[in-house]
């Protein structure tokens, strides 16, 4: 998307790129998945955690997560954790505010089904 500015007579072309965590998707063989945990109520330094696995049959090769912070954390919730942990992807977000607020955390997982790493299937 490409928007322009006008200041003083002066155009001023500003553009916006959208970052996907995803790659390519879409992309033969590989897919998304994601869970969120509930949103609890949390102590200042208290977290909430989420974890997603790939489905049977293919294998975990990224992951990323968010958190969201509710109420009277002021939006004050950190992503403390985001990293695999076996075969999944395991996320913690961490209530960073003075005052106890509701968090949620998300986790997303990169899969790849075990063809795409075939490589006598692509010669």
């Amino acid at each position: 998307m490409k928007i322009s500015i006008a200041l003083s007579s002066l155009l001023v072309p500003i553009v916006f790129a959208v970052y996907n965590p995803f790659g390519a998707l879409g992309a033969e063989g590989i897919s998304t998945v994601s869970a969120e945990s509930e949103t609890v109520s949390a102590a200042p330094g208290k977290s909430v955690s989420s974890r997603i696995s790939c489905p049977a049959g293919d294998v975990l090769i990224g992951g990323g997560g968010e958190c969201y912070g509710y109420l009277v954390t002021d939006g004050r919730v950190s992503l403390a954790k985001s990293a695999p942990v076996g075969s999944a992807w395991a996320v913690e977000c961490v209530n960073t505010g003075s005052r106890p607020g509701e968090i949620q955390a998300r986790a997303w997982a990169i899969c790849a089904d075990t063809a795409v790493f075939d490589v006598k299937k692509k010669k």
